[in-house]
């Protein structure tokens, strides 16, 4: 068995660097063989990923170590590899996909369920198209305010202090209570599964999921599994500023679902169609904008320890 590390130094204002040398450390005094591929720009862990994937070699793990934003690149890099095993040792601000499965945010308690292979599934890799483009997701996507959100948290001049401060939750929250006021709604129509198209008149946002949570700790879908077969969409739709604040703090604990103006699906594509541009993420990690966005699981499924 062989780990390769992808690993974000600058991830957490600097953190994934620090907790690098560390987990090297434990490798060399386990002798465990391991290797470590640094990202330097955006995107290059996809590239990184592919790289390690298609080496002539048998049982690796590939292992992203990062904010939810890594996992995305990553899956970019191994999603019809299902030869390669992934993992995660997560070192972000927002860590919804590690929420999800339980994954420990302490370095050592992430590295040695992994070493050990205390829990084994596996993950269908999640893929967005927009404007010709193609990226992939492990945990969410999502068009609107949530991306929005994501968005403005990437902009924030005090963000690297929170990071330090171990307090990136709170940068997701504070951005949220402020577009709760200011994000405009649209029309949006979307078909699942290539069936009927559904016409809402003022959606918020649309996220789909295949974690429980986005956004830094919103729980979303409380129903979904990261190991089934769905993407599990959650709607926004036609909602009064009063309404959108006295559902925010539901949503945090996943009592949203049932709510007036609350719409959960579940599917394994969907094809979403905005009337205005709205904002685009995939793992947190904001796109651009875009009215016409596809949505799908890839049958492929990948193998994942933790």
């Amino acid at each position: 068995m062989k780990y390769y590390f992808i690993v974000n130094p600058k991830a957490q204002s600097g953190r994934g660097a620090v907790v690098w040398k560390k987990i090297r450390r434990v490798m060399k005094k386990k002798e465990l063989p391991f290797e470590a591929l640094f990202t330097r720009y955006a995107g290059h862990a996809t590239a990184l990923a592919r790289e390690a994937a298609e080496r002539n070699e048998a049982n690796k793990v590939i292992v992203a170590m990062g904010g939810d934003g890594t996992i995305s690149e990553v899956m970019g890099g191994i999603w019809d590899h299902e030869d390669v095993t992934f993992a995660y040792i997560p070192i972000g601000s927002g860590n919804d996909f590690a929420r999800t499965l339980g994954i420990s945010s302490n370095w050592k308690e992430a590295l040695k369920g992994i070493l050990k292979a205390e829990h084994r599934i596996g993950l269908h890799p999640g893929r967005l198209e927009f404007d010709g483009q193609v990226r992939y997701f492990g945990g969410s996507m999502g068009i609107g305010f949530d991306a929005a959100v994501c968005s403005s948290v990437d902009n924030l001049r005090f963000k690297a202090l929170f990071n330090r401060l171990h307090l990136g939750r709170f940068t997701y929250l504070g951005a949220a209570i402020k577009l709760l006021i200011t994000s405009s709604c649209n029309r949006m129509k979307i078909r699942l599964d290539g069936k009927e198209v559904r016409s809402f008149d003022s959606v918020l946002f649309m996220c789909g999921l295949k974690g429980k949570y986005e956004g830094g700790g919103f729980k979303f879908a409380p129903d979904a599994r990261m190991d089934d077969p769905y993407i599990h969409l959650c709607m926004a739709d036609s909602l009064s500023i009063p309404a959108r604040f006295a559902l925010l703090p539901k949503a945090i604990v996943g009592k949203h679902v049932g709510e007036a103006g609350i719409h959960m699906m579940t599917c394994q594509k969907v094809e979403i169609l905005s009337s205005k541009p709205k904002y685009i993420h995939v793992d947190g990690e904001v796109l651009g904008m875009a009215k016409k966005v596809t949505v799908q699981l890839e049958k492929t499924v990948i193998p994942m320890v933790y």
